[in-house]
């Protein structure tokens, strides 16, 4: 989730919680003010039945047969009347109380007042009821206008805020963001400043530029060493290699002291094999080949085949180019991809079986390219599958050749051209490698 939509988010749930809050009370307070305003009526409404018995009389209230009771209730049933005889006799302060009663079977929720008063020596219980529907109805009215107005609230200052983040956040999504996503070298690295009033953002694209070039400089060092340390390498192996061949031209030498010095020969070109590896893969992860180079991939196949053709011969192992003619790569570095499938032709030829195939395919998709060189050897463990890409790491201990490092250097080589590569395998059956490549490299 983006930056601006998570503090847009937080806001919201803030701004609820504080709604929620304002509701609640809101409800509290609504409710309190109907309940005063309505005892504040029902006094009144006992004022005025006190002044009209003191004026008329009680008697002009009581029922003229039973001459003991009164009880009047309009039309609608707001309100209501009731004078009764007090059977306890004793006065008490006034009271308010909320009842349901049953008028006309229906049942209805009251307000109530109650007191008593004394007239012509008798005391009498005064009841006087104001309907809370009314009440409970505005109440709900209310209600639902603060929760329309809330939610209308709600959006209209989220949408606000969202454009305030996105606003506020404009040089750290437009600016520094793409700078890093854009980072393939840093000797190519924009280093600009932005426009920004935020002081927070400034630091950050000081801080990042001033971070790329302490990472320019190590890489620069990195580079020198790397080429002072290959050439220092190579010097003495060399010395020591002429050395050994001058040793071998002396006719006296016991056979098992050549036997020893051709061992020691053997080693040697290994070293060399490594180094040169391993000087290799740290060129292309250094980004220092270029991709400029449009090919015919049916050809260089063709190639690799004829190089390596002999050695597929020893192990009685058939080589098939089934990649259309018209497949043509375009800006990739033809040196690096011919390692590439020479080092997996290379590989499932040492772990075939005996009189067996590989296919070097190609097809397209929508989105992707891919290459796929399948062996019908010895296949791999699927527990191995992840491991065998690691440097220095050979999942097959009994082959004598290989330094393990032939898949690491494609592993290098596929992520310097964006390509991913994907293994299946069935032990006993065969290895299929398929190099995913982007389809802009490719054309018919």
């Amino acid at each position: 989730m983006r930056l601006e939509l998570k503090l847009a988010l937080i806001s919201a749930i803030s701004k609820i919680v504080i709604f929620l809050i304002l509701f609640i009370l809101v409800e509290q307070m609504i409710d309190t003010l109907a309940r005063s305003h309505t005892d504040r009526d029902l006094l009144k409404m006992k004022d005025k039945t006190m002044a009209t018995v003191a004026k008329i009389g009680i008697k002009s209230y009581l029922d003229a047969e039973k001459d003991s009771a009164f009880a009047s209730y309009n039309i609608l049933k707001d309100e209501f009347i009731s004078i009764t005889v007090d059977p306890d006799g004793k006065a008490e302060p006034s009271k308010f109380s909320q009842e349901a009663r049953i008028i006309e079977e229906e049942e209805f929720d009251y307000r109530i007042l109650n007191c008593n008063f004394e007239s012509n020596n008798q005391l009498y219980a005064l009841e006087i009821g104001k309907n809370m529907q009314m009440i409970y109805n505005l109440d709900r009215t209310l209600k639902n206008i603060s929760i329309s107005i809330i939610l209308i609230v709600l959006f209209v200052t989220t949408l606000f805020d969202l454009g305030i983040f996105k606003y506020l956040l404009h040089p750290l999504n437009q600016m520094i963001i793409p700078k890093l996503k854009t980072v393939v070298n840093p000797e190519t690295f924009s280093y600009s400043e932005i426009a920004s009033t935020t002081s927070d953002f400034v630091y950050l694209n000081t801080t990042i530029n001033e971070l790329m070039h302490k990472v320019n400089d190590i890489l620069k060092n990195q580079k020198k060493f790397i080429g002072d340390v290959s050439h220092e390498l190579f010097t003495p192996i060399s010395v020591m290699q002429s050395k050994l061949d001058n040793l071998l031209v002396s006719e006296k030498l016991p056979a098992k002291t050549v036997k020893l010095i051709l061992d020691q020969q053997k080693q040697l070109v290994r070293l060399q094999h490594i180094i040169k590896a391993l000087l290799l893969i740290s060129r292309i992860e250094n980004d220092q080949y270029d991709k400029k180079d449009t090919f015919s991939l049916h050809e260089l196949v063709n190639e690799i085949i004829t190089n390596i053709e002999e050695r597929a011969q020893i192990r009685n192992v058939s080589i098939r180019n089934r990649i259309p003619h018209p497949v043509m790569l375009n800006d990739v570095n033809k040196y690096l991809i011919y390692i590439l499938l020479f080092n997996l032709v290379s590989n499932a030829i040492k772990y075939n079986r005996e009189g067996g195939e590989v296919f070097i395919r190609h097809y397209f998709s929508d989105s992707a390219s891919y290459i796929l060189v399948e062996d019908t050897g010895i296949g791999i463990e699927p527990e191995n599958i992840p491991l065998i890409f690691n440097r220095f790491k050979r999942v097959d201990s009994a082959e004598g050749e290989g330094n393990g490092l032939g898949l690491s250097i494609v592993s290098s080589i596929a992520a310097f051209h964006d390509a991913k590569i994907e293994v299946s395998s069935e032990p006993g059956k065969g290895s299929v490698f398929t190099i995913n490549f982007p389809l802009k490299d490719f054309y018919l």
